[in-house]
């Protein structure tokens, strides 16, 4: 089981609009006097023939800038996918023993494993609107996939069983750039790129292996990271509907780049139905097994470094997120 991340930013840009309003001269006439009076003060008298000189209220619209709405909130969630290479390859290591098993015709297998890469993610985003085109924004999400896995080896007497549940969790935190260009009518085409920091990395995993004799054991994995360098980018690339000038729905394709280091805690426990519980806290490595016909990989957690032989070799994990997210959701404009 395993991890990995890393921030950029962009900023920009300013919208002026200038407008002019005509207005027309106006004609005045004159004021005749009455039978021997006269006014103090001359008076004039302005006529408008049809509203000839008129000012429309779409000239008056004209001369205001244009107005939009500064804040908004973009609130999503959808199907998510990880690379998750090596936690892959420290997780099915039993499953490929029974493999081997098979192919050396020691029995019959039914099921097999599920590698960790499918999951689900949600989140919001916070933008602040330079333009109408233009945002800088954060945001922050929740990210976790998982999978479930059994495999069994039915041989002369007897059955044989693994199964595996492993989970890889975090929590993105994003800074960014938003953009988004008119396109039809209602509808916009919207774009991100920016880095993201995530914390609460967690890889958790159970392992139980059965027979039908009666025996059990079961392993436990509990590994975090929350160091600075969990660092990725990530960029989107969707379209906006417009229900309202305060609401639209939107859907998007997003991609990071998210690869780390081993975790820095990893806890480990080991139990049978022939002994007490086991404890053991250290590091997290990939341990390699290697024959002239066959090898497979394995987790184990080691207090102390581990060292090669001939047929034994480890390797400390990446802990890779890297993969794309398809995601909806609505837009809300303050």
């Amino acid at each position: 089981m395993k991890a990995r991340v890393r921030v950029f930013g962009s900023a920009f840009a300013a919208l002026v609009v200038l407008c002019f309003l005509a207005w027309p001269p106006l004609t005045a006439a004159a004021a005749a006097a009455t039978s021997g009076e006269e006014d103090d003060q001359p008076r004039l008298e302005f006529r408008f023939d049809n509203d000839d000189y008129a000012v429309t209220s779409g000239q008056i619209d004209a001369a205001e800038p244009q107005k939009f709405s500064r804040l908004a909130v973009r609130l999503y969630g959808g199907l998510s996918r990880v690379a998750a290479g090596d936690v892959n390859e420290g997780v099915d290591g039993y499953f490929e023993l029974l493999e081997i098993y098979e192919s050396e015709g020691l029995g019959s297998l039914t099921g097999g494993y599920s590698p960790v890469h499918m999951g689900a993610n949600f989140g919001a985003d916070f933008i602040y609107q330079i333009s109408p085109m233009i945002g800088i924004g954060f945001g922050i999400g929740y990210l976790r996939s998982s999978s479930d896995s059994e495999l069994t080896l039915a041989y002369e007497g007897g059955t044989f069983s693994v199964e595996a549940k492993p989970t890889l969790s975090a929590v993105p935190i994003h800074l960014g750039v938003f953009l988004t260009f008119p396109a039809a009518g209602r509808i916009s085409l919207t774009a991100s790129a920016g880095a993201a920091y995530y914390a609460g990395l967690k890889l958790e995993g159970t392992e139980l292996t059965t027979s039908s004799s009666g025996y059990w054991d079961e392993r436990t994995l509990s590994a975090t990271r929350s160091s600075l360098a969990n660092l990725g980018f990530q960029g989107s690339l969707g379209f906006e509907y417009e229900f309202s000038s305060k609401i639209g729905f939107f859907v998007e394709a997003l991609g990071r780049y998210a690869k780390f280091k081993n975790f820095e805690t990893v806890t480990g426990t080991h139990e049978s139905s022939g002994g007490s519980l086991e404890t053991t806290e250290g590091k997290l490595y990939i341990q390699t097994e290697t024959d002239p016909e066959w090898s497979f990989s394995i987790f184990t957690v080691e207090s102390t470094p581990p060292v090669d032989d001939v047929d034994t070799t480890y390797r400390e994990p990446k802990i890779d997120l890297s993969g794309f997210s398809l995601q909806a959701g609505i837009r809300i404009r303050f």
